[in-house]
């Protein structure tokens, strides 16, 4: 059974119909998606369990790394030898170094899209999902057809890498190591001329096309695993990570950067000469195209059944449950939850059909930043890594939120946490946002002297991208973009920062500093932003219902001018005419819409209105 319920024994003839994955002279891309397609018309569309779909949420390298400690740690008393008793691995914080190609792909055009949609309102969310989920299972195809294990999807962009096996005795052969890069380079090439442009038609939206760009870089990388009480996360650093910081950022909406690194790499088996360069500076070369790529070595011969690495055996279900350490709360719940609901109302239960069922929730995002994590050089700061994990873990168990992921990229360590997430939803999930931000906060004074924390609330949608190999329940929504821009702010060095709506839901339960209204990309207007200082002595004793409110203070907004005057016009108009009138208020959750209408009530009395 393979990997999302694709049974390679039922597919006739398998080794002769599956081409092989490489550049040309190993078979076709387009033979290679014609046969995806055909498997997955054949299989995906069967009904799906959930231990056959739980190692899709996790990249081949994680999948590894648990075989090797379910082994080691079960006992072989089952049936012709077979895994018997299992006893929970003890597993440790670990840095293991190699060497790799690891790559970034970004989407350009995706932080205007998601402001632009978000003033849609909650539709809106669905929206932004359901149009990068068409793209993004298109990038992640292409990846996985090429050869390539996919780390982390961050938002809008997807990190992967081809990497020398550690055990295989291989890392001081530059053969290999060039053979990584020009994998990794055919990959890169055949997303741009297959998907480098992906035109979208959304009603009354400027934005029809997104693009993406991609860089490359080459070195020793740090695959990375820190955790415990069973919550583990994996992700790579390291110098090949740190090029990609550079290059990425010069590479334009449809362009390929490669690092000199990568460059020096692949110039052990191809011709430099013989590559299609689009430009060259001191910090990475634009690499416009292979088709005239001359090797000096001739090409490795492809391993016997390599192509059936791609249909990864479905391991036993010992495995599956450390599989689970890897995987947030809220995807195995929800994975759970869509299959329970695909069965009770007898709707197809295909992986496809699993994946494009779609919520809406309102969350509150906690972005987290560690600039000192930024350059991996050593496995000594494997540490700072671990103890940040751990900071940041007791705080979501205690404030009962959902940890996403800790990856390394250009901004230093950055960890993503949300609060409202099913299971562990509330009614005051911006309020615990907050605290565990606070508690989280005043650990790390001690600890780094670069850090940063971003918060906002909002819609998102949660929706399933991929395929019968690699997925993934996206989170994608502006307040998830604006939450990372405030981590990055100034103002949020060795602080936290939340935007409005995080501040209309909790003004009477913590102390703010008002910092005025501030430009961040993907918004055409200033927003407005707050710090949270610390609880209200008083707090537990206060409630956001308007009939806890002194009389004095009923109907009292601070701001809010012209939806003031306008309120005060229709109020006016409506005294003066004996025909009735409508007054409509209309907003999202946590803009203080309650406030809005105690004003209302307050100003049409003024006016001699009946309110009731």
């Amino acid at each position: 059974m393979g990997a999302g319920g694709a049974n390679i024994d039922g597919i006739p003839e398998l080794k002769e119909r599956l081409p092989s994955v490489g550049p040309p002279g190993f078979g076709s891309t387009d033979n290679l998606f014609s046969f995806h397609n055909n498997v997955e018309e054949q299989f995906l569309a069967q009904p799906v369990q959930f231990e056959h779909i739980v190692p899709n949420f996790i990249s081949k390298h994680v999948r590894n790394w648990c075989d090797r400690r379910a082994k080691s740690q079960s006992s072989l008393d089952g049936p012709n030898g077979a895994m018997g008793t299992f006893q929970n691995p003890e597993c440790v914080p670990s840095a293991e170094e190699g060497f790799a190609a690891v790559v970034m792909a970004d989407v350009s055009g995706y932080s205007g899209l998601t402001s632009t949609l978000a003033e849609r309102g909650p539709i809106g969310a669905e929206i932004l999902g359901r149009t990068m989920k068409g793209y993004l299972d298109k990038i992640i195809q292409t990846i996985l057809l090429h050869g390539g294990d996919i780390v982390k999807f961050a938002g809008d962009a997807v990190i992967f890498y081809w990497k020398v096996d550690p055990s295989s005795g291989a890392l001081n052969d530059d053969i290999l190591k060039g053979e990584l890069v020009l994998k990794a380079s055919y990959c890169c090439m055949d997303l741009l001329n297959n998907l480098g442009t992906y035109a979208i038609d959304i009603p009354d939206c400027a934005t029809n096309m997104l693009r993406i760009h991609l860089g490359i870089g080459a070195g020793t990388i740090y695959d990375v695993h820190v955790g415990g009480n069973e919550r583990w996360e994996h992700f790579i650093a390291g110098d090949a990570v740190n090029q990609l910081s550079h290059v990425l950022d010069l590479a334009k909406a449809g362009q390929l950067a490669m690092s000199h690194q990568a460059l020096r790499a692949i110039s052990s088996i191809v011709d430099v000469d013989s590559l299609i360069i689009g430009d060259y500076d001191k910090r990475c070369i634009i690499l416009a195209g292979l088709e005239h790529a001359r090797r000096k070595v001739p090409p490795p011969t492809p391993p016997e059944n390599d192509e059936l690495q791609l249909w990864d055996i479905v391991p036993p279900a010992v495995n599956v449950e450390l599989y689970r350490w890897f995987i947030n709360e809220s995807a195995l719940f929800k994975l759970q939850a869509d299959i329970n609901q695909s069965r009770l109302f007898r709707m197809e239960s295909g992986l496809n059909e699993l994946l494009s069922l779609y919520e809406l929730r309102q969350v509150t995002t906690v972005f987290i930043r560690i600039g000192s994590l930024r350059r991996w050089e050593t496995p000594a700061m494997l540490a700072e890594a671990q103890e940040a994990m751990r900071t940041v873990q007791e705080a979501i168990a205690k404030y009962e939120g959902s940890l996403r992921q800790f990856h390394v990229d250009e901004k230093g360590a950055v960890i993503l946490c949300f609060f409202g997430l099913p299971p562990l939803a509330h009614e005051n999930d911006a309020s615990f946002g907050i605290k565990a931000a606070l508690d989280v906060l005043g650990n790390f004074e001690g600890l780094f002297d670069d850090f940063s924390i971003g918060i906002t609330t909002g819609v998102v949608s949660i929706g399933g991208v991929g395929n019968g190999i690699r997925t993934e329940y996206a989170v994608m929504g502006d307040s998830i973009n604006m939450a990372a821009r405030l981590m990055c702010h100034h103002e949020a060095k060795q602080s936290l920062l939340c935007d409005e709506r995080s501040f209309n839901l909790c003004e009477q339960e913590f102390l703010f500093e008002r910092l005025g209204e501030t430009k961040v990309k993907g918004k055409a207007k200033p927003i407005a932003i707050f710090r949270p200082k610390a609880a209200r002595p008083d707090a537990a004793q206060k409630t956001r219902t308007s009939s806890t409110l002194k009389p004095a203070m009923k109907g009292h907004l601070i701001g809010r001018v012209q939806e003031k005057a306008a309120i005060k016009q229709a109020l006016q108009s409506h005294s003066r005419d004996e025909d009735a009138s409508l007054l409509i208020l209309e907003a999202d959750g946590g803009q203080g819409l309650s406030t809005l209408v105690d004003y209302v009530q307050v100003e049409a009395a003024k006016e001699g209105c009946c309110v009731w």
